[in-house]
């Protein structure tokens, strides 16, 4: 008996181990049947002629063809090959389709977008691209179908959710483009909170709390401003007393819409060891799977561009190369966008208000598919649109009812990959400034460098002319009386080149001393640009590597702005003086060992909630905490804080009288306690790298957690240099940071390196997936052979078919 026993289990012992062997087999060949190889030969009808594509050891492509066509015929197969299913949310999310592939689960994300209008503008676009930017487009989209007509095995993503992709369409790239752009516009976000602020506290507290700059606040270029300056709100409309649902922008979106930071350092041969410019970039927004952005290199009689792509897109965009001119871009923060209260007709509620009568909304019926078992639901959408633009105050949270935004890139041209494009051919500094006259849509500061050693960089927002002057809230449409009447020439928009102190620098601060029509509702940052103007200051000249760790600079000016603010007010307090002395020697930088980065960092963010939560409403503090700059809520406090009795510091909730220096103590001895709860008494837990980590998260991967990656030890905060924004509604996860870098040396190109975590590939099992992540999170970049891809090993030729 004992012997037929043993029998038995060892039998059930081999076939479990036989069904584990064969499960781990099977998961690894479903997903390794989509990876694409990186040699060899293909055949593909399209192609005039043969395209080598030879890869780097980070499966970067470098792509030679022999005319602009098979460019990007050849861009379109060899991104799709790598990012389908990424570049198929892209579109969908810009159609209004999520919810065929994802069931109601992004019916919010499908009603936003179908209302604004995003691919009704991509459709629009088409007739608007220059000869050279639809060749692209064109070729692109037939690059893209002959993947899908030729794959034998799709993203293993279409295979879980059951679904497929349809052809590619020009319109679909050029919906990518649209929503980065709208991606770069701030108020879009700023407006909504700053109308709620309104309505909970009123006109006075929104006017101390509207952008203000500082004196001698760092600018791009030209003097500073002698005195502080600050937008007023001088006719405020009345206050609703209705408190609208404060959610803005918290659906699933395949391009990130929370505002981040970024940066561009660009350095004349006057600063330099090397006696050339030296052009660093650093987008920073979430580190996602798949990346946002795809490294790739293109040459053709017309190009020869590295940098960072948008999937889906043809061309280089966020940062690039050209042999020429290298390029970056941050968020410029101009105010370029407003929301109109539209007062409907009593009678018919397809009617609004106009200085001439009762006018017709402009009506799209429209149909939102939504995936269930066995077929679709659908649910029918009715968009109005008025003159000033859709009505989207049903999917935009804390906004008046019957509100319409108005925003250049939904108005018939947005342009930017028009501008784009051509800054990828451009030569010189005109022709680069040229190039971006084309976009409308966004607002960014554009850094500038060439191998001739120019550096200088471009302001771009399309900047309305506003009857009313600044539109800080949303106002009424009836009378036009806040109405736009033109936009300021692209040749008054600020610029620079060859600056005599021998840099430039964007930290999202402002381009220089402006009018106040420039930057309105515009919440400009200068914490970084402090820190990085001390930096310039200590020395005269910067070898390549001393700017490389540049951009990994973690020294923390708001730290230097507060730490004595704490020591005034709780050097005397028993229960904090061991972390007041802690404070007091640190060094102020927000490295991996640092407890006192972690301290700090609460301190900051109870400070903020402390401060504010009864003057603005508790909801509307969170929301900054969302995603949000918090920079918005910091600059609150700094604007105050050589006010130690300003009534913002009081809190209005209780009948003892509070200013800043109590709620220093208060915040101090939450933060301890909010540390405390975090990660336990044990200070050396507190170490900032043990408690601030990203994790790299895929679409899919609340379901399937194996697609994650992470979480990462990863340095800095939201306002040092080398940029690590946390989540303040879950201390301390990091949230964005450095989404792509490059850093090119005028002097030597070969020494050219760039990055885009966490890798290039989308395919879960590539080798190519996360190889990028650690060297990311360490502050590394990677080769970008620039002037050695032709030595490249992995060579893929792309044949015609015959």
């Amino acid at each position: 008996m004992k012997g037929k026993l043993g029998k038995w289990i060892k039998g059930v012992i081999i076939t479990l181990i036989v069904l584990v062997v064969a499960a781990v087999i099977g998961f690894q060949i479903f997903f390794r049947l989509a990876v694409p190889k990186y040699t060899g030969i293909i055949d593909i009808e399209g192609l005039t002629a043969p395209v080598e594509v030879r890869t780097d050891e980070y499966g970067i492509p470098h792509i030679f063809a022999e005319t602009d066509e098979d460019l990007f015929f050849a861009q379109g197969y060899i991104t799709a090959r790598e990012r389908m299913f990424q570049m198929d949310l892209t579109r969908l999310a810009g159609k209004g389709e999520l919810s065929t592939i994802f069931g109601e689960t992004t019916l919010e994300s499908d009603r936003y977008f179908k209302t604004l209008g995003f691919y009704r503008a991509a459709q629009g676009e088409y007739i608007n691209l220059t000869p050279e930017t639809r060749l692209a487009v064109d070729a692109y989209a037939r690059g893209v179908n002959a993947y899908l007509a030729t794959v034998k095995h799709l993203p293993r993503e279409y295979i879980i959710l059951g679904g497929k992709p349809v052809s590619w369409e020009p319109a679909d790239s050029l919906v990518g483009a649209i929503l980065m752009s709208f991606r770069l516009n701030s108020t879009r976000s700023i407006k909504p909170i700053l109308h709620q602020i309104h309505e909970n506290a009123g006109a006075d507290v929104l006017n101390d709390l509207l952008p203000w700059i500082p004196a001698q606040a760092p600018v791009i270029s030209g003097p500073l401003n002698e005195k502080e300056m600050a937008i007023t709100l001088e006719t405020p409309q009345q206050t609703s007393g209705v408190l609208p649902e404060m959610t803005l922008e918290n659906f699933y979106s395949p391009i990130p819409l929370r505002i981040r930071a970024s940066n561009w350092m660009v350095f004349s041969g006057d600063r330099t060891t090397t006696g050339n410019a030296v052009f660093t970039g650093s987008p920073d927004l979430e580190a996602v799977i798949p990346a946002l952005f795809y490294l790739i290199h293109l040459n053709s009689p017309s190009y020869d561009v590295i940098g960072g792509s948008i999937p889906g897109v043809p061309g280089v965009h966020a940062l690039g190369f050209n042999g020429q001119v290298a390029w970056s871009i941050t968020v410029g923060n101009g105010d370029n966008l407003d929301f109109i209260i539209e007062k409907l007709n009593p009678e018919n509620e397809d009617q609004y208000l106009t200085e001439e009568g009762y006018e017709d909304f402009r009506i799209i019926n429209d149909i939102i598919k939504i995936k269930e078992k066995g077929g679709y639901l659908e649910e029918d959408i009715k968009i109005k649109n008025s003159r000033h633009g859709p009505i989207v105050s049903e999917v935009v949270g804390g906004l008046p009812d019957n509100t319409a935004m108005m925003w250049p890139g939904l108005m018939g041209s947005d342009g930017t990959l028009n501008a784009l494009l051509t800054v990828n051919r451009a030569n010189n500094f005109e022709e680069f400034r040229s190039a971006l006259s084309m976009a409308e849509g966004g607002s960014v500061h554009v850094g500038y460098a060439d191998i001739e050693g120019n550096i200088g960089y471009q302001y771009i927002t399309t900047l309305p002319l506003r009857k009313s002057g600044t539109n800080p809230v949303p106002v009424p449409g009836e009378a036009d009386q806040y109405g736009w009447i033109g936009f300021v020439p692209f040749d008054e928009h600020p610029y620079a080149i060859n600056p005599e102190k021998g840099y430039l620098a964007s930290f999202n601060q402002m381009p220089e001393v402006v009018d106040e029509e420039f930057y309105g509702t515009a919440y400009f940052m200068f914490e970084r640009p402090y820190r990085f103007e001390a930096i310039m200051q200590s020395q005269q000249k910067f070898s390549v590597d001393e700017i490389r760790q540049m951009q990994n600079d973690t020294g923390s000016h708001v730290a230097e702005r507060f730490v004595p603010l704490i020591v005034e007010a709780a050097s005397e307090d028993e229960d904090l003086a061991s972390y007041v002395e802690m404070l007091v020697n640190w060094d102020k930088s927000i490295s991996l060992d640092s407890v006192e980065a972690t301290i700090f960092n609460a301190f900051i963010d109870r400070l903020i909630y402390n401060t504010l939560a009864d003057d603005i409403g508790d909801e509307v503090v969170k929301e900054f905490y969302k995603g949000l700059a918090i920079s918005i809520p910091l600059q609150w406090l700094i604007r105050y804080s050589d006010q130690p009795d300003h009534y913002l510091w009081n809190d209005s909730t209780t009948s003892t009288r509070e200013n800043r220096d109590d709620l220093i103590v208060k915040s101090l001895r939450d933060a301890i306690e909010l540390v405390t709860g975090a990660v336990g008494t044990n200070q050396s837990k507190w170490e900032w790298g043990q408690v601030h980590k990203m994790p790299i998260r895929h679409t899919l991967g609340e379901v399937l957690p194996f697609l994650n990656l992470g979480p990462y030890a990863y340095p800095g905060d939201d306002f040092t240099i080398h940029a690590g924004w946390w989540d303040h509604n879950n201390p301390f996860e990091m949230k964005s940071g450095a989404c792509i870098r490059i850093v090119v040396d005028m002097a030597d190109l070969s020494t050219m390196t760039l990055i885009s975590p966490p890798g290039q590939s989308g395919h879960y099992l590539s080798p190519h997936y996360g190889d990028l992540a650690v060297h990311w999170a360490t502050g590394n970049q990677v080769p970008a052979h620039y002037t050695s891809a032709k030595e490249l090993d992995k060579l893929l030729l792309l044949n015609p078919a015959q």
